[in-house]
């Protein structure tokens, strides 16, 4: 195991113990308080426990959209409870408020409860607003949203919500002022990220004209301003403030979340670590490091493909698996006293988008350490996709361990391999395309006349809608193809531009790879 070494440990300290506990979809405490009326969050328990729902006392449904019928016929709405088996707050709150009685109670007579996993089924995630966990939706049996919220709620409180069947609707507790007006130029986006950058914090965290930026990482910000000329001399401060927020300065990889304004620095820290985070971050210091020739940025690269190659990567199999679970006891060791304990279990399902943007890195990493065995490995990954994942036109979204592919039809399961395809193809000097040129034909397919867009999901049973990330994903790939790939295709570059905007509340990493793509 390769660890930083002097001189450049200054740069990248090690995450105190103290920073244990983060909250994975943070609210804002006034916020909290307005809409639920005093809510409370309970202190967070460290034990993993079995993935939920085992030894539930909720009758638990998988999401179908028979349920709707079902809603009409019983006059009972929706509970749709998004979760993720590796996210402390979620463990805690199903512990906790879940299967607290009086909750449990109210679940069974007046609501259709429902289970879902925000990995597998990110679309529904997103098409109900989801920014992170653990994330209530209330629907009607005519799939309309009655209330949701996003964060750790009380038991007595949640029981009264439900009970009361309020209509509070909250996502991410920012203040957005009523004369904000969407970013919808690059130029917007630089103006924005001027404002919002605190040289204090070291981060993008101040106020901008949309209200309070996210605390959430900003790898794709950070990469959009890597390139651009009047941010060189800032650019580093805020990669050596993300490596001592988020980086295991034991085993190597990111951490999911960490909120400075936490006061408790126990709960500080959410200490899982997902696939297409960590992805994010290796294209970005592997971009640094080829910028800046910092040591201490490639050795968070070749650190971070350790961590990549020990803990999410199947080397029989020849696939990535989806994250690592949460783990604040256990990351709050050193690694010698690690050696005593069960690391956090892996989710060893793999997912096309997460695979797809790990494989990109992969090659990013190959030019910036001059390595051409990490193109062996991103070969070998997609050729293991390919089979694992691949339908003949495109990919299903989701591998889990213990059953067959699942998800059709979702368009970041076609956008991010065909990525990898590019970079990769590039990269390695192939002249054979097809792969490539076939995932264009097929997120042509994905088209929408009523929306004039590409839709994030096909399923006839869902009303279409457009995911901005996506969308920006899609312009950076487009723009780097030769403009006769794309017409033939049958893909409009100007439809795809048309979506690149952020909304007041959005998240600039949503809207970042695409404008990147746009500031040539």
């Amino acid at each position: 195991m390769k660890h930083i070494t002097d001189p450049d440990r200054d740069r990248i300290p090690a995450i105190r113990a103290g920073m244990s506990r983060a909250h994975a979809g943070p609210l804002a405490s006034f916020l909290l308080a307005l809409l639920f009326l005093g809510l409370t969050v309970a202190t967070p328990q460290t034990a993993a426990g079995d993935d939920y729902p085992a030894g539930s006392r909720i009758d638990w449904n998988t999401f179908d959209h028979g349920l709707f019928h079902q809603a009409r016929a019983e006059n009972r709405p929706l509970f749709l409870y998004f979760h993720g088996q590796w996210c402390t707050w979620c463990r805690d709150f199903q512990d906790e408020s879940l299967e607290h009685d009086d909750v449990v109670e109210v679940l069974r007579s007046g609501y259709i409860p429902v289970l879902i996993d925000l990995d597998r089924r990110r679309d529904l995630f997103t098409r109900y607003g989801g920014r992170g966990l653990p994330f209530v939706v209330i629907v009607d049996a005519q799939d309309e949203v009655r209330g949701r919220f996003t964060g750790h709620v009380g038991p007595g409180d949640l029981s009264r919500v439900l009970t009361e069947r309020r209509h509070q609707i909250s996502v991410t507790g920012r203040e957005v002022a009523p004369a904000d007006e969407p970013i919808e130029t690059v130029e917007a986006f630089r103006e924005m990220l001027d404002e919002v950058y605190d040289p204090r914090s070291r981060r993008l965290s101040g106020s901008a004209m949309f209200g309070t930026l996210s605390k959430r990482p900003q790898p794709w910000t950070l990469g959009f301003l890597l390139r651009q000329d009047a941010w060189q001399e800032r650019v580093p401060e805020l990669l050596d403030q993300t490596i001592e927020d988020l980086w295991d300065a034991e085993e190597g990889g990111f951490f999911f979340f960490f909120d400075p304004d936490q006061p408790d620095r126990q709960r500080a820290l959410e200490t899982s670590k997902r696939l297409d985070q960590n992805a994010a971050f290796l294209w970005l210091f592997s971009d640094a490091y080829a910028r800046f020739g910092t040591p201490a940025y490639r050795e968070v690269v070749e650190r971070n493909l350790d961590y990549l190659r020990n803990h999410l990567w199947d080397a029989e199999e020849q696939r990535f698996f989806g994250s690592q679970f949460s783990d604040d006891a256990y990351y709050a060791r050193s690694l010698e006293d690690r050696q005593d304990l069960e690391p956090p279990p892996v989710d060893r399902t793999s997912f096309a988008d997460a695979s797809g943007q790990t494989i990109a890195a992969l090659v990013h990493a190959a030019a910036a350490l001059e390595d051409p065995a990490l193109l062996d490995w991103a070969g070998a990954a997609l050729e293991a996709m390919e089979k694992d994942l691949g339908t003949g036109d495109g990919y299903l979204h989701a591998l889990p361990p213990d059953g067959p592919p699942e998800l059709e039809g979702y368009l970041p399961a076609q956008v991010w391999p065909g990525i990898a395809w590019h970079l990769y193809l590039s990269a390695t000097g192939a002249t054979d395309r097809e792969p490539e040129l076939r995932l264009l034909e097929t997120v042509a397919n994905f088209e929408d006349a009523d929306l004039d867009a590409y839709r994030e999901r096909m399923d006839p049973e869902l009303d279409p809608w457009v995911e901005t990330r996506t969308q920006a994903a899609l312009a950076w790939w487009l723009g780097r193809l030769d403009p006769a790939d794309v017409t033939a295709a049958g893909i409009d570059p100007e439809k795809v531009h048309e979506q690149l905007r952020i909304a007041p509340g959005d998240d600039p990493d949503d809207v970042a790879l695409g404008f990147r793509a746009l500031d040539r």
